[in-house]
C-alpha cells in the first residue's frame, strides 16, 4: 500500500500540487475543520461514492488519525484505484485546517 508522511503531504500542499483529498472521517469532523480542498468521502459510505472519483487519478486519503484513511485507502486499492495513504491524520496537520 501506498503512504506518504504527514511532512510529505504537507510539503505537496505547500509547493502547489494539485491534488485530490478524500476526507473519510464523519461528517460532523469533517465540518469542524479539514485540510484545505479536502473533499468529505465517508469511509462508511465509501462503495456508494466510487462513482465520485476517477481511476485514472489519484488520490490522497486522510482522516483523524490514519486508521480510517488506512482501511480506505486498502478498498481503493483492491478496487484497482491509485489511492494513497496519508499517515497519522488531521489532528497531526501542521496547517491551518478550515471549514466551510
Amino acid at each position: 500500500m501506498k503512504q506518504v508522511t504527514m511532512e510529505e503531504f504537507y510539503e505537496k500542499i505547500q509547493s502547489g500540487e494539485t491534488m485530490n483529498i478524500l476526507d473519510v472521517r464523519p461528517k460532523e469532523r469533517y465540518d469542524e475543520g479539514h485540510v484545505p480542498g479536502a473533499k468529505h468521502f465517508p469511509l462508511s459510505k465509501i462503495d456508494d461514492n466510487l462513482d465520485q472519483i476517477n481511476k485514472s487519478e489519484t488520490y490522497y486519503m486522510i482522516c483523524q488519525q490514519g486508521k480510517g484513511s488506512y482501511k480506505a485507502t486498502q478498498i481503493l486499492t483492491e478496487k484497482g484505484y491509485d489511492a494513497i495513504n496519508v499517515e497519522k491524520g488531521t489532528k497531526d496537520y501542521p496547517g491551518e485546517l478550515v471549514s466551510e
